[in-house]
């Protein structure tokens, strides 16, 4: 390893601090430090900033200062790449369900952090495309097919592997990996799924029928959505941002992404009991 790289949420009061903190630890080791350029303003001196892809080409490792969003957006960037860059998430937000690492337990927690040995915990990602655009969009946490805010309701057809799942008539499909089962996903109805286990998990947003219920799909399969009825506000997000507009006729399709996100599970708590502080499940856990 010889580069990290800094992206963040400037707008973050902890990211400066944080930053000087890994500054101080790529000296001690001589390690190359860059920043993403819209960070450029919190960065101590003497950081260099770059473009995005430069960054991401040229960095071995990513500290992702900021909330979830950020470190979606920062695995993103690096499979869209082509890259395995493995990702550090540091919270600096209020929930941080994927940025395990409090902001007050980070220089601890980096104090230990070997560079050579990471441990390392690999997601798979969905690659999302409306049939007949070769443009693909990769997410890590979901991809969501939502109508507008003042739109009516949508009716779609779901199929997998080509064959027919059922007709929707709801204000939208979720399909989610398990990653995502515990963001969009689980406020809509559907299961939390663990991260070691690949699946799509498919939700629909307030079906029109009360049986329609969420889906767990094989990772393998392919998944295409048949827009019946939908007007002009109808829109595709992965990871909550906004990749296409789609119109009656359109065929959404969804498979698992060829890249994985490379996240660096550093977190002195398990996964489950990460669930039950961040879901703040009720009930007493009797010691052991």
């Amino acid at each position: 390893m010889r580069t990290v790289g800094i992206i963040g949420n400037p707008t973050k009061s902890g990211v400066s601090g944080a930053a000087t903190l890994v500054a101080r630890w790529c000296d001690d080791r001589s390690l190359r430090l860059l920043s993403d350029e819209p960070v450029a303003d919190v960065m101590p001196d003497g950081v260099p900033s770059v473009p995005e892809e430069q960054l991401v080409e040229e960095a071995d490792i990513l500290f992702a200062f900021g909330g979830d969003g950020t470190l979606l957006s920062a695995a993103r960037r690096v499979a869209a790449a082509g890259r395995s860059t493995p990702i550090i998430g540091v919270n600096m937000g209020s929930l941080g369900f994927l940025t395990q690492i409090a902001e007050d337990e980070f220089p601890e927690i980096l104090d230990k952090l070997d560079p050579g040995d990471l441990p390392v915990s690999e997601r798979m990602m969905l690659s999302v495309r409306v049939d007949g655009c070769d443009d693909r969009c990769l997410a890590l946490n979901d991809v969501v097919i939502a109508k507008g805010a003042a739109s009516r309701m949508l009716s779609f057809e779901a199929s997998v592997n080509g064959e027919l799942v059922t007709r929707y008539a709801a204000d939208g499909l979720i399909l989610a990996t398990p990653t995502g089962s515990t963001a969009h996903s689980i406020s809509a109805g559907g299961p939390v799924v663990a991260p070691n286990v690949e699946a799509v998990i498919a939700t629909p947003i307030c079906p029109h029928t009360l049986s329609m219920r969420p889906l767990v799909i094989p990772p393998s399969a392919t998944i295409e959505v048949d827009m019946l009825s939908c007007d002009d506000r109808t829109i595709v997000t992965a990871d909550g941002f906004r990749v296409f507009g789609v119109t009656a006729g359109d065929r959404v399709i969804v498979e698992r992404a060829e890249q994985r996100a490379r996240l660096v599970d550093v977190a002195e708590r398990s996964y489950y009991e990460i669930l039950r502080t961040k879901m703040r499940w009720a009930g007493g856990v009797r010691e052991r």
